[in-house]
């Protein structure tokens, strides 16, 4: 065999395998479980330890017939054919803020936007969002590979027009609230125009202007004197509450002793009355018994009746005219 042939075989060779390996792409798990998935393929989920963590899907994109499959590809080593490779997703959930501090890396300043009575607040949140398998080719004929730039996009839009829905006064009092409706708000608008959802979201900070501050933290201050104010009315309340009810028992003691007092005078005075009754009764039946054994006279009775008034009195207080 001539050299020039064996060497355009060899070459050919060479050419056929390159382009065989070249065919070849994955999508790869993450960390120390991609080495174990290696290791025992056929249980992936028989073992915990032996489970990898996905961390990409994909799809499989022909770059000489400029086509895309729409049919996603989970993690894996897979023969896509020549000139063939995945476009790459994250399967995991991915952060998005807006945030003053830029020394993180975020992906902008804090939002800037108008409340419902006009007045500048500015927000700082941050939110993750995770790509939807099943949408994974509808998400890249849409937005393209540079998808992210749209979903900040989308966020700020979003976000900034929630602010106007609220006055000021609402956005101090109600943070949690205000944090909820933007959660439910964005999570909505993702899962409807980006192909994904928003599983978590943080409602950082709220800077409202500082002179609406300030006089929202003096009515603060003025609110917990009015309720401190409040709180000492309703304890004097009842402590003169307390003095009342106790003026009212004195007064019904005083009118219970005064009512005892009155009814055992009472009771005193009919007892006299009755004993002084009974007395005079048998003074009378004794008089008539000696009217009727001497046979008196109403002068001779008369004249008995003075001699012992006389002779009954106290001889100290006697005076008798002769």
């Amino acid at each position: 065999m001539q050299p020039w042939l064996i060497s355009v075989v060899l070459v050919t060779i060479l050419t056929m395998t390159l382009l065989f390996l070249l065919s070849f792409d994955s999508l790869e798990p993450h960390g120390e479980n991609a080495s174990l998935e290696a290791i025992c393929p056929t249980v992936p989920t028989s073992l915990p330890h032996c489970a990898p963590r996905y961390q990409e899907f994909g799809l499989n994109c022909n770059y000489l017939s400029e086509s895309v499959e729409k049919e996603p590809y989970s993690a894996g080593r897979y023969y896509l054919g020549i000139a063939n490779s995945f476009i790459k997703f994250p399967r995991t959930v991915k952060s998005i803020s807006f945030i003053e501090d830029w020394t993180e890396g975020r992906q902008g300043p804090a939002l800037q936007s108008w409340t419902k009575d006009g007045l500048t607040v500015h927000l700082e949140v941050s939110f993750q969002y995770q790509l939807k398998f099943d949408q994974l080719y509808t998400l890249w004929s849409t937005l393209g590979e540079d998808y992210e730039k749209t979903f900040v996009r989308m966020a700020i839009e979003q976000l900034s027009t929630s602010t106007t829905h609220h006055n000021a006064h609402f956005f101090f009092r109600n943070r949690t609230f205000v944090s909820m409706e933007m959660h439910r708000k964005l999570d909505g608008h993702f899962r409807q125009h980006a192909f994904a959802e928003v599983p978590f979201f943080q409602l950082r900070t709220v800077h409202l202007p500082d002179a609406f501050e300030d006089a929202i933290r003096e009515t603060q201050v003025q609110e917990q004197h009015i309720q401190i104010a409040r709180l000492e009315q309703e304890t004097k309340k009842v402590t003169f509450a307390t003095e009342v009810l106790k003026a009212k028992q004195a007064v019904q003691k005083l009118q219970n002793e005064a009512d005892g007092e009155a009814e055992a005078i009472l009771k005193k005075n009919d007892a006299y009355c009755e004993q002084y009754k009974l007395t005079q009764q048998l003074q009378v039946d004794g008089l008539e018994s000696v009217v009727a054994k001497t046979s008196w006279g109403d002068s001779e009775l008369l004249n008995y009746l003075s001699i012992r008034a006389v002779r009954e009195h106290p001889s100290s207080n006697t005076m008798i005219s002769l």
